[in-house]
């Protein structure tokens, strides 16, 4: 039996991987949990015949993962896809989620592809129709960025998130700071799009969304097409070692 570890900054989804070559999402839990915890709880539940497929983007955890769990877990790393170039990229600092969904947009076999990862953080992976990673962009989520300002500020509230998109001029504060983080992303993500495909390589590029706020792009950017269920296990899946 093979696990499929998605380990983000928020949250870590747990997957079953299938005879068939497709998974089954089995967990959703916080990441904070883990942590405290040293381990994953629905994997004590196993025998011990089982491996597991993880990206990782917190140090803390593989390390406490891979002393519980000795042998058992493989922390995927761009050596893990050998038919995708990454040499255009620092790989020493390339979070294993870009990496799993730069080899989901591989396999989709569409040519040259952008993938816009909406969660804690705004990341995008470009990868051209030759299998060559090509880099990208990270911003602070839609989250991120109202507890930033909340933080930061001695008056300004932590504000909810909404489906909706905002008109441009709020008439109170929590009204001012939907409009400024809600259509500035909005923004932001445009321009990175626009700026990407003035790349050759990259000019024809189909735009995927992804992620836990993906529904709020895909409603506002009218380019951007929604990836398939569990795009980031699909990547983990791939994973060869």
């Amino acid at each position: 039996m093979r696990f499929l570890l998605n380990i983000g900054n928020s949250n870590t989804q747990v997957a079953r991987e299938l005879a068939c070559g497709g998974l089954e999402l089995t967990a959703i839990l916080p990441t904070s949990q883990i942590e405290r915890l040293g381990c994953v709880d629905f994997l004590e539940q196993e025998t011990e015949n089982w491996q597991a497929v993880a990206a990782c983007v917190v140090p803390s955890v593989q390390k406490k993962l891979q002393n519980r769990y000795p042998g058992k877990i493989l922390f995927l790393s761009a050596a893990s896809y050998p038919d995708i170039d990454f040499s255009f990229y620092d790989i020493q600092t390339l979070g294993a989620d870009r990496i799993a969904n730069a080899a989901a947009a591989r396999a989709l076999k569409i040519g040259a592809v952008l993938v816009v990862d909406c969660g804690t953080c705004i990341t995008t992976e470009a990868i051209d129709g030759n299998g060559v990673f090509r880099g990208g962009a990270i911003l602070p989520g839609r989250t991120m960025l109202r507890r930033s300002l909340a933080a930061f500020t001695a008056q300004l509230p932590e504000i909810p998130l909404t489906e909706e998109c905002p008109l441009p001029l709020g008439k109170t504060t929590v009204q001012a700071i939907a409009a400024g983080v809600d259509l500035g992303v909005i923004g932001a993500v445009r321009e990175i799009i626009a700026k990407t495909k003035q790349e050759p390589a990259l000019a024809h590029c189909r735009v995927i969304v992804i992620g836990g706020d993906a529904a709020y792009f895909v409603a506002n950017i009218s380019e951007l097409e929604p990836g398939t269920p569990h795009f980031t296990l699909q990547g983990i899946r791939l994973a060869k070692g």
